[in-house]
């Protein structure tokens, strides 16, 4: 089953990753008070946000490979940059990629809930970037990329 769809699968896996690089290519564009200005709602500031995303994304990622090693998330910190944040996205995509691509090839990505990690990843990026651009609304700048057209994007 999963043969048939897996295409698609990784695409949408690229799709992740893109609408991440694009919603921190605009936060560096912010100043660090844009960054952390508290709106009262999801994770509150940008930063925040993106921060979660990829906390998120560094956790549940290594739970799609042939092996499964779940880590423990990460403490919540303002200490990293944006950049440090970008290396995270980075080594994850990169991993996270290979680990469906080798779960696909193994026959394994329909078992132990990895196809379902994938698409909560997904999901879950979705979620909280609509959180974000609406952020970014509410401070007055027009939204960077539209955060849920796979169908636009893939074609």
């Amino acid at each position: 089953m999963v043969e048939a769809y897996s295409g698609t699968i990784l695409k949408l896996v690229e799709y992740e990753l893109w609408c991440n690089f694009r919603a921190l290519d605009f936060l560096e564009g912010l100043s660090s008070e844009e960054c952390h200005r508290d709106f009262g709602f999801g994770w509150r500031t940008p930063y925040a946000t993106m921060y979660h995303i990829a906390n998120v994304m560094r956790t549940w990622s290594r739970c799609v490979g042939p092996v499964i090693d779940k880590p423990s998330p990460l403490p919540y910190t303002e200490e990293l940059s944006l950049k440090e944040i970008r290396a995270m996205f980075v080594e994850i995509g990169d991993d996270w990629l290979t680990a469906v691509k080798q779960s696909h090839e193994q026959d394994l990505l329909d078992k132990n809930r990895r196809l379902h990690q994938v698409f909560h990843l997904v999901t879950h990026g979705s979620h909280h970037r609509g959180q974000l651009l609406s952020m970014l609304t509410l401070m007055g700048y027009e939204q960077p990329f539209e955060g849920g057209d796979f169908g636009g994007w893939s074609r």
